[in-house]
Parts: C-alpha cells; sequence; structure tokens
C-alpha cells in the first residue's frame, strides 16, 4: 500500500478576497477522499453572481476501502437549498402554496480516520483492533525502540518463529558447520566389489537427486536453494573403483530417532505433504513426488538408498535393492562422502522460502548436538534454551516444532526482535542477508513490487489459517526493525491488508 500524503497543500495568500458590498458564502462539500471549497457571492440587487474562479483543495485521506468481504457504504446526497426568492407581489385571489414535503433525513456519515501525522499515529491506526503485537526499533549503532504494541504478550507466530530456530542453530553449531552423507564398508574396495556396504544419513535437509535440484529452479521462492547432490556421491564411488556392490546398500538413519512428523500436528500436514517424511537419512525432503503430485515417501531411508542405487547403475555398477540395517559398524571405513553447503546458507534457504522441512531437520539436529536422540520435542526445548543463553528475553515462548505450522507454538514480539538482532554480531550475520527482499525473492519475491517496499524491506513472513506474522527489517538510515504477530479469525486477504498496512506506515517519511 502506497503511504499516504499528510501536508495539504500550501495554500497560504493565496485565497479570494471579499469587496466592499459583496457578500461571501462558503459551501462546503465533503467526501471521502477529500473538501473542496466552492466561493459564491451575490450583489446587492439579489442577482447571483458565479466568482470568478472556484477554489478546490484536496486533502489526501487514508485509503478506508473495506475489505472485498464488506460493502463499502454508499455515498450520502444532501439536498439541494433552494435559490429562488419568495414572491413580493399582492395577489388577493391567490391560495396559499402547498406546504412542503417533508426533507427526508439523512443518516450520519462516520468520520474519515485522521491523517498521520507521525510514525507513532501511523502505526496505531494501523494496528487499530488487531489482536497482536507490534514493535519497532531504529540501529543507529544503539538501539531505539520507537514502538511498542504489546510485545510482551505471547501470540501463534506461525512461520515467523523460524528466526528463533535459526538464530539457536547459529549458536550452536556455528554458520559454517557442514552435513555429512557417507557410504561405509567394513572393508576398502577389493577387485572392484564392496562386499557390504551402508549408506550413512547425517540429517542434510537438502540432500537431492538432479531432478528435483533442477525443480526447485523453477520456483522463485527456491531457486537458490543450496542442494546436496545426490550424484557427487556415485561419481566419488565410480571414482574410487567400485563395480558392484553384491549384498546392495544397508541403510542407516540412526543419528535420530526414527519420527516422521510432529505428534502435535493436524494429519493434513502429512497427507497434503505439507511437509515431508522427517528423518536423518532423507532425499529430496522427504518427498517420494513433488509438484502437481506431491507425496510423502514412506520410508525416506529406503527412497535415498533407492535414488543412489538407480544413480549407480547409470554408471555401470550392479548392485540389488537396498536393505534396513542394524546401523554400520563403528570401525567402518569410509568410502565417499558428500558433504552439504555451509549452515549459513541452508538456513538462509529455509529463512526466504520459509522451507517447513528444512526447519524441523534443523531442530533435530540441534537435539542431537546438545547429546539428545535427534527428536522434535528435544530440539525446540534446546532453542528456548539457546535463546535465553543468548540474551533474548524468552517469557511466553513455547514451541511445538521448528517450522511454526503447531497452532500450540507461542512467541512474543519482543523474543522475535531479540533473536532478529543478533544479526549485528557476524556469527548471526545471515538473520539479516537470509531474510526474503519484496519484489525479489522468497516469500516476498511478488510482493511489492513498484511500493516504496520494494527491495528496501526484508523480512521472514508468517501465515496459517489464524495466525499471520513478518520480522524483519528496512533499509533506512538508520536500519528499523520491526516484529509483527496477530492472531484472530480471517482469512489471507485480511493478514494480509494489516501486514500492508505496517509495512506503508515504516517506509513513510513521517517524523517520529
Amino acid at each position: 500500500m502506497e503511504p499516504v500524503t499528510t501536508t495539504p497543500p500550501d495554500n497560504t495568500g493565496k485565497g479570494w478576497r471579499a469587496k466592499p458590498g459583496l457578500v461571501a458564502a462558503l459551501v462546503t462539500v465533503v467526501t471521502a477522499t477529500a473538501v473542496a471549497v466552492v466561493v459564491t457571492r451575490s450583489d446587492g440587487a439579489g442577482k447571483a453572481a458565479t466568482a470568478a474562479a472556484a477554489r478546490q483543495v484536496v486533502v489526501p485521506t487514508p485509503d478506508t476501502t473495506p475489505p472485498p468481504t464488506e460493502a463499502p457504504a454508499p455515498p450520502t446526497t444532501l439536498p439541494a437549498p433552494s435559490t429562488t426568492a419568495p414572491s413580493t407581489t399582492a395577489t388577493t385571489a391567490a391560495a396559499p402554496p402547498p406546504a412542503a414535503p417533508p426533507r427526508p433525513a439523512v443518516a450520519a456519515q462516520p468520520a474519515p480516520p485522521p491523517v498521520p501525522l507521525t510514525l507513532t499515529a501511523a502505526l496505531q491506526q494501523a494496528m487499530a483492533g488487531v489482536n497482536g503485537c507490534l514493535v519497532v526499533e531504529d540501529d543507529d549503532g544503539a538501539l531505539r525502540t520507537l514502538f511498542d504494541f504489546n510485545s510482551g504478550s505471547a501470540f501463534v507466530p506461525a512461520s515467523s518463529q523460524k528466526v528463533l530456530v535459526a538464530a539457536a542453530v547459529l549458536s550452536r553449531l556455528g554458520p559454517d558447520y557442514r552435513y555429512e552423507t557417507k557410504v561405509v564398508a567394513s572393508r576398502p574396495v577389493q577387485d572392484g566389489a564392496l562386499h557390504d556396504a551402508w549408506l550413512v544419513g547425517g540429517g542434510d535437509p537438502y540432500l537431492a537427486t538432479p531432478d528435483y535440484a533442477a525443480y526447485l529452479t523453477t520456483r522463485p521462492r527456491t531457486v537458490d536453494t543450496p542442494t546436496t547432490p545426490l550424484v557427487a556421491l556415485a561419481d566419488e564411488l565410480v571414482a574410487v573403483g567400485v563395480r558392484s556392490i553384491p549384498a546392495g546398500l544397508q541403510t542407516d538413519e540412526s543419528r535420530y530417532v526414527p519420527q516422521r512428523s510432529v505428534p502435535t500436528w493436524k494429519p493434513s500436514y502429512v497427507t497434503e505433504a505439507e511437509v515431508g517424511s522427517l528423518g536423518a537419512l532423507t532425499v529430496n525432503e522427504g518427498l517420494s513426488g513433488w509438484g502437481p503430485n506431491q507425496k510423502v515417501a514412506p520410508d525416506p531411508a529406503a527412497s535415498t538408498a533407492n535414488a543412489l542405487g538407480r544413480l549407480l547403475t547409470d554408471r555401470g555398477v550392479s548392485l540389488p535393492g537396498p536393505t534396513a540395517g542394524s546401523g554400520a559398524p563403528s570401525d567402518a571405513v569410509v568410502i565417499a562422502t558428500v558433504r552439504s553447503a555451509p549452515l549459513g546458507q541452508i538456513v538462509a534457504a529455509m529463512l526466504r522460502a520459509s522451507d517447513n522441512y528444512a526447519a524441523e531437520m534443523l531442530v533435530k539436529e540441534l537435539d542431537r548436538h546438545f547429546d539428545g536422540p535427534g527428536l522434535t520435542a528435544g530440539g525446540t526445548t534446546r532453542v528456548v534454551e539457546e535463546l535465553g543463553r543468548l540474551g533474548v528475553p524468552v517469557d511466553g515462548v513455547h514451541l511445538n516444532d521448528g517450522s511454526g505450522l503447531d497452532v500450540g507454538n507461542r512467541a512474543t514480539c519482543r523474543a522475535l526482535i531479540g533473536a532478529l538482532d543478533l544479526s549485528r554480531k557476524p556469527r548471526f550475520s545471515v538473520l539479516d542477508s537470509g531474510l526474503a527482499i519484496a519484489g525479489a525473492t522468497g516469500t516476498l519475491a511478488k510482493r511489492y513490487k513498484g511500493s516504496p517496499a520494494e527491495i528496501r524491506l526484508a523480512a521472514k513472513t508468517g501465515w496459517i489459517n489464524g495466525a499471520a506474522a513478518m520480522v524483519g527489517r528496512i533499509a533506512l538510515e538508520p536500519t528499523r526493525r520491526f516484529a509483527l504477530v496477530f492472531n484472530g479469525q480471517f482469512g489471507w486477504p485480511h493478514a494480509r491488508a494489516v501486514q500492508d498496512r505496517v509495512v506503508a506506515a515504516l517506509t513513510s517519511n513521517l517524523p517520529l
């Protein structure tokens, strides 16, 4: 939404001047968008004459068009005043004129909201009637809070909570951490054969086959996802001389306790493939089909081994189908390894595209690094603990998952902006650089084009039914950061309208 102009044209000294003997009358016509001033005059003989020029002053007002589900009130038309002078001729035979019919009552129209003259007034207007929180601050070397609306109250944060997950993971693992997927065996290659082999998962959320990686590049939200090429593992096996794997590949996903989804999710998240099947050994984000026919892989480890087997077959390696294993021996020899992109790039992709699958996998890995079994519940507990250790205010924060899909999640605007503020430190810089950019990338690729927010706004968005959020920054001088979360019974059009009002205010040039 375009910001509104707050200063009316300066008409000082440019009006009309009454002449002696002239009587001036003002007729003011008020509409929802302007104030028109029409000047008329009459001479002493009672003959009307139009002023040399009618002056009209237009005062911009905010866009008060109701959402599509509300019909706008019809315009009110005032009856025109009579301009006929009464007769002064005496007539004895004339009958008295009939009484004029009563004028219809005119319904009073609500006054339009006042044009905000300050940023505070604009933000108060944007949040009027909203059940949520908003906090805004400037960073001019020291953080300065500009606006605080209910920032300590907890709400369902939707995907904005991925900022919390990202901060905790970067803190514990570091931006240079890489996942590793390996093929190991009890002994090295002998005469071109691996007599036993295990495909060992390391929790990589972006391990991908060539066709899935190509699919991601066709979508604006995921075009720059840093996939880990499964084909590189096949190529390395061939390069070290593997020509056959007589017993086939055994799968090892023991890094995490198998848990394919979050127990508190509604079933449609799985049946409609909102999130793929979770596990330590997965490929193509736990999906067996994507695009129009998106499907969850029932056994992601087997899917990964089958995909690698096809790539090896294409390269002349003979092997039967995969088998589930009890885990590779601790003294196994590493035959081939493929490593992911650095964690900083993975976190950025997760934030930019609001990738639910990557967020869930990051939570599992966080639990593992705290010596846990790689469970969602353990990972979300560690997120809150790590944020508290970093000085982020976590009162009221409770997470049931990593993605923000669960309606039992709670977060405050104070916690969200506290996590975002960590981006001022080099270890956490991706919390800013990884945000979607308005009109350009990720979840904001198609929004705010042609508006003052284009390119200047970078944010992590959030939306599930009844919960919406936006956490990010505006490229002003100084940098302006904000966190917005609101809940209620509404659909996406209303959620978007609230976000747009707040963004319009924040990108305006209104004084504080």
